[in-house]
């Protein structure tokens, strides 16, 4: 396991996890094998914790219809995790959200890859995945469908005099300020969705809220429709868009970078606070060393997990476990 070599991360910031490892074939209490140092690393957009605060599980864009899980207690114990036989495909995975006890929501970015380009099922998909306790497994996954038409419709409705172009929003990609969802916040009950793009005039990232998350996965069909609270804007630099997101107490931690593509290591954390809509900038120790940050959680010390984003081969660190200056 090779130590980044910036004095300025912690010395267990550490390479994570390969494309390729096996899912864990023993018994649940048993830690899979790692794989082999040869196998290439995988990419990965969004990161929670699990199984009583000691797993952190990681989604990446380039990966559909699976997640992984990682020791917190040794980053070199890694296993795949697979949605059961049956999960409707599930692509372009941007941001995860930790959800009662063994659940985690997934996000897909909702975005189109080509202006006026056709929408993609997979990518408009919102998933509620159960896991076991040890997150070793998921044993269920179910899938709320197309997402992307709903947040077009609310934004279109109740934002778009204050977005920066709203008439590309249907229709564009995130670099003209199409719909893209890279975050999500488990927060008071309610599933915030940060978006990437579009960002509001004069500078400020979006922030739409589903009031009624569990009710989108019933057990009896149909499905509820989002309840949808008035979108929010978190007034930040002009050209930011929010990255990925993280619930910490009253708190939620934003990660932000450039609302279109990456031009270098510009990302930054700030605290928000959504009833009061107050921004507060976090010094995060060596984030500026993270290449390319997507994903961002809190581990049980209180300490930032990220992970950054490259697709395979990846040869460059993965994961890192960082000091803030203050703690939630």
């Amino acid at each position: 396991m090779a130590l980044h070599k910036t004095a300025r991360l912690l010395a267990a910031a550490t390479l994570v996890f390969l494309l390729g490892c096996s899912a864990l074939a023993g018994p649940a209490d048993q830690p899979p094998a790692a794989s082999p140092a040869a196998l290439p690393l995988i990419e990965a957009s969004g990161i929670c914790v699990r199984g009583d605060g000691r797993v952190a599980i990681i989604g990446g864009d380039e990966a559909p219809d699976k997640l992984w899980g990682v020791s917190l207690d040794d980053f070199s114990v890694r296993w795949e995790l697979p949605f059961p036989p049956g999960t409707p495909p599930i692509d372009d995975i941007e941001a995860l959200a930790p959800w009662r006890d063994s659940q985690v929501f997934v996000m897909c970015s909702q975005t189109r890859t080509k202006t006026r380009g056709k929408a993609k099922p997979e990518r408009n998909r919102l998933a509620l995945v159960t896991l076991t306790p040890d997150a070793r497994r998921i044993p269920s996954a179910r899938v709320f469908e197309n997402l992307r038409d709903r947040l077009v419709a609310h934004l279109s409705a109740h934002a778009g005099d204050v977005l920066e172009n709203p008439a590309v929003l249907a229709d564009g990609t995130p670099v003209t300020g199409g719909l893209n969802v890279e975050g999500l916040a488990a927060w008071k009950g309610q599933l915030l969705v940060g978006l990437r793009s579009p960002t509001a005039k004069g500078g400020g990232a979006i922030v739409a809220a589903i009031r009624n998350p569990e009710k989108l996965f019933p057990d009896a069909w149909p499905p509820a429709t989002p309840d949808f609270g008035k979108p929010m804007v978190v007034r930040i630099a002009p050209g930011e868009g929010i990255r990925d997101m993280a619930a910490a107490g009253g708190d939620v931690l934003l990660l932000l970078g450039a609302s279109g593509e990456f031009t270098g290591p510009d990302a930054r954390v700030v605290r928000w606070n959504p009833e009061t809509g107050e921004v507060r900038p976090v010094n995060v120790k060596g984030l500026g060393d993270v290449g390319k940050p997507e994903g961002i959680a809190l581990d049980p010390q209180g300490r930032l997990l990220v992970v950054q984003d490259f697709r395979p081969p990846v040869t460059k660190q993965v994961i890192f476990r960082l000091e803030m200056e203050s703690r939630p």
